[in-house]
């Protein structure tokens, strides 16, 4: 018995030492993605992209509003066949804009959503690459984001070295891309 309680005693000691020894950082990552320039880029490009949806939709709908305006001028002129052929125009434009509006703004499937998507996986891919490299080389065993901490010592804040990396691999990968 008296064995089994030392070893009890022994083993939560390297629990204890192996706990002492584990060391966490943090990162601010929204402070990380407002600095990283190919961020920046992409939130612009995506920008550009929602506008350009934005323009077609609007080109859209004023097309819907002139028919509908032309419709309503000749109503009185038209055959009941010819009304009933415009109508069935207006009603399908509808269709039309309402599944473009709807194709485009899907959250999961939607044109603005993909846009989203192509454009920031890769950087949060390579963000998250450098994040570890700066995690390994500096001996962290996990980072956190600041934005779930309540607290943590300022001298575990691994932003600036983060964005050091960052900065030296874009710096490489333009130089090899220039070359």
């Amino acid at each position: 018995m008296k064995w089994l309680v030392a070893l009890a005693v022994m083993l939560s000691g390297l629990v204890g030492a192996a706990q002492a020894e584990m060391k966490i950082g943090y990162i601010d990552s929204e402070k990380i993605l407002n600095q990283y320039k190919p961020y920046l880029d992409a939130q612009k490009e995506f920008q550009r992209y929602e506008e350009e949806l934005e323009r077609e939709v609007s080109k859209r709908q004023n097309e819907l509003v002139k028919m509908q305006e032309t419709f309503e001028r000749q109503a009185l002129l038209l055959s009941d066949k010819r009304k009933q052929e415009e109508q069935q125009a207006i009603i399908q434009k509808q269709r039309d804009l309402q599944n473009f509006v709807q194709e485009a703004a899907d959250p999961q499937r939607g044109r603005l959503a993909q846009k989203t998507a192509e454009l920031s996986e890769p950087i949060i891919r390579k963000v998250n690459e450098i994040i570890t490299k700066v995690a390994e080389d500096e001996g962290y065993d996990f980072v956190l984001n600041s934005a779930a901490l309540a607290y943590a010592k300022e001298v575990h804040e691994l932003t600036g070295k983060v964005l050091d990396a960052l900065a030296k691999d874009l710096e490489t990968t333009t130089k090899a891309g220039g070359q």
